[in-house]
């Protein structure tokens, strides 16, 4: 028989820290959440924290899939989990890590791309989905798809090869470079379910790789990998010169 997942969370805190307001709302989510999606929290005071302690937190962030944390070193004015020289921030915010069976699978705030997502955000969206449906709609198979395109480039294209994954732009992360025998390069997108978003998300990607690697953008090709789409998500791709690709399965026998 199935068995359903088991989802808990672990909040981390500073007691005097300048956000008492903000805790007293996330703790509200959090009974909430309890109540109606029997989900278990816990808390942990930064004052508390041993250096064992302070290694798990980091270890447990990093840990979590890069497409689904987005960055977490704080920067550019946004405060993330860890501050610039990469210890827990918790002086400036609060810090929820979500788990599903012990393992840790999301974390909150966190910047992807270019979108923040605020603790308070997404336990109003966890508590009104479901945490299932929640992390679903994170694309938590992406990662697959990455490692399959990764490992085996030529599935999209004769002589295509990998260079490099989870490459930090100043648009966000790219989730794979290839490059093809032409030696263009090719900036990945991977989606679950790609969308119109998936494609302004690709272009933003493209360009900011462009300035990086200084290669004029017309030289570097856009490719969204999927295991499904949107309806019109072909036509938008069409127009804004991005290449759509589908991993399906054949069935042998």
């Amino acid at each position: 028989m199935f068995k359903q997942a088991e989802h808990s969370f672990v909040l981390y805190l500073k007691k005097g820290a300048a956000y008492p307001a903000k805790v007293d709302g996330v703790l509200s989510l959090l009974e909430e959440t309890q109540r109606k999606w029997q989900i278990a929290y816990s808390q942990v005071e930064a004052e508390g924290m041993k250096a064992s302690d302070v290694q798990k937190f980091k270890s447990e962030i990093h840990s979590i899939l890069p497409q689904v944390r987005g960055k977490i070193v704080s920067s550019k004015g946004f405060v993330l989990p860890l501050s610039g020289n990469k210890n827990p921030n918790l002086e400036n915010t609060p810090v929820l890590i979500l788990y599903e069976n012990n393992g840790p699978v999301n974390v909150f705030p966190h910047l992807l791309g270019t979108t923040y997502f605020d603790i308070e955000e997404a336990l109003q969206s966890i508590l009104k989905f479901g945490p299932r449906d929640y992390l679903g709609s994170k694309g938590l198979l992406e990662d697959p798809v990455v490692k399959i395109v990764s490992n085996y480039p030529s599935i999209l294209e004769l002589g295509m090869r990998s260079i490099d994954a989870n490459v930090d732009t100043e648009a966000g992360e790219i989730d794979l470079v290839l490059q093809d025998r032409e030696s263009h390069y090719a900036v990945v997108e991977a989606e679950t379910n790609a969308n119109d978003f998936a494609v302004g998300q690709v272009c933003r990607l493209a360009a900011s790789y462009a300035e990086k690697v200084k290669s004029p953008l017309k030289d570097i090709r856009r490719l969204i990998v999927c295991i499904g789409y949107d309806k019109n998500v072909q036509k938008t791709c069409e127009g804004a010169n991005v290449e759509l690709f589908q991993i399906t399965s054949k069935r042998l026998k």
